[in-house]
């Protein structure tokens, strides 16, 4: 029973290493050309207007996608990004970003919305019109 458990933990945590995320943006809006500091700063409400389009940021629920984000552009986890938006709110005021849990809610959005930006897997991508990848982040 240990070795099968052992087993699937290794092809379950295989498969988390194998995910590949993009960052997305409307192709037709402002925020095709950011960089990744860019990025960063409006996840963190520092940057909320690109031009005179307000920026609208999406965040996934928990999980690995959103995990894996947090590491490789803000540089933090997810409970430190709660704490931090927390904190700012209570502060400064302002909106954190919207958080939804199904990929194709976040690429619609992107897809409708010229200030949009949003975080997938690559792979829930396929087709895709209207949408721009602005950054890779592999695992």
């Amino acid at each position: 029973m240990r070795l099968i458990f052992i087993l699937v933990f290794l092809l379950f945590a295989s498969n988390l290493h194998a995910v590949e995320i993009v960052v997305i943006v409307n192709e037709a809006g402002p925020l095709v050309n950011l960089s990744a500091p860019n990025i960063r700063d409006i996840y963190l409400g520092e940057k909320r207007f690109e031009g005179d389009i307000k920026i609208s940021a999406t965040n996934y629920s928990e999980g690995p996608i959103k995990d894996v984000f947090f590491t490789a552009v803000l540089k933090m986890t997810s409970k430190e990004y709660r704490l931090y938006w927390t904190k700012k709110l209570f502060q400064a005021g302002g909106t954190a970003p919207m958080v939804m849990n199904n990929p194709q809610n976040i690429i619609e959005t992107v897809r409708k919305t010229k200030g949009a930006i949003g975080y997938v897997a690559k792979e829930d991508l396929k087709d895709i019109k209207g949408i721009k990848i602005i950054k890779d982040i592999s695992q």
